[in-house]
């Protein structure tokens, strides 16, 4: 037990040097849930899926998949009792809401859980999205659902207006528009048929009322 914390505090001290990295790929939809995909590399001795395991112990998120990538560069499924170690680890998770996106921003930074934080997404009065997710340790894509606002984004890379890239050492921090749902277009399809459909009977009552006169 004791090795394993020595190496788990080891894996923290090289991504916070930067001799390891947690590359990640977020999709943030409208509604606050979205996805992470992260690689974990290590630039020094390969690692064990238990120290893996057990880092993301220490950041509690939801439901999560790991997988290595050997040799090969093929992605392959390690049995928990494996301890053959990898230079490459992939997590995957997905969110449902903010406060879980929150616990998972929490372990692609490491995040301390005693640090009084901001939540990894907030929603202003105007309806969009503050995302705040401190310093990359990696490389960092993030796309969203809506339009990112050119004018919050102080470091990182815009690739469109969807998608933003983050560095190593760069802090993750800008704002987006959502995008209206599929209930809103829905919505906008039934009063444009209501307002046509209104209009039409309109029309049959007058052309039948004023042959009648």
């Amino acid at each position: 037990m004791r090795r394993l914390s020595l190496m788990i505090l080891s894996l923290c001290m090289l991504l916070l040097s930067g001799c390891a990295t947690i590359d990640s790929d977020v999709k943030i939809d409208n509604d606050g849930s979205g996805t992470w995909n992260a690689t974990i590399q290590s630039q020094a001795e390969p690692l064990e899926k238990e120290v893996i395991t057990e880092l993301i112990k220490e950041y509690p998120m939801p439901t999560y998949t790991i997988k290595a990538i050997n040799n090969d560069g093929k992605t392959i499924t390690v049995e928990d009792n494996d301890t053959t170690p990898y230079k490459s680890w992939l997590i995957a998770s997905e969110f449902k809401n903010i406060d879980e996106f929150t616990l998972i921003r929490n372990a692609m930074v490491l995040k301390s859980k005693n640090e009084n934080l901001a939540p990894a997404l907030e929603k202003t009065t105007t309806g969009d999205y503050i995302v705040d997710l401190g310093t990359s340790l990696g490389n960092t894509t993030i796309s969203v659902s809506g339009t990112i606002d050119k004018a919050s984004v102080q470091s990182g890379t815009l690739k469109n207006d969807n998608t933003i890239l983050f560095t190593l050492g760069e802090h993750i921090r800008f704002v987006f528009k959502p995008s209206h749902g599929w209930l809103f277009y829905i919505g906008i399809g039934v009063a444009i048929v209501a307002v046509i459909g209104g209009g039409y009977i309109f029309y049959l009552r007058r052309k039948y009322y004023g042959d009648a006169a």
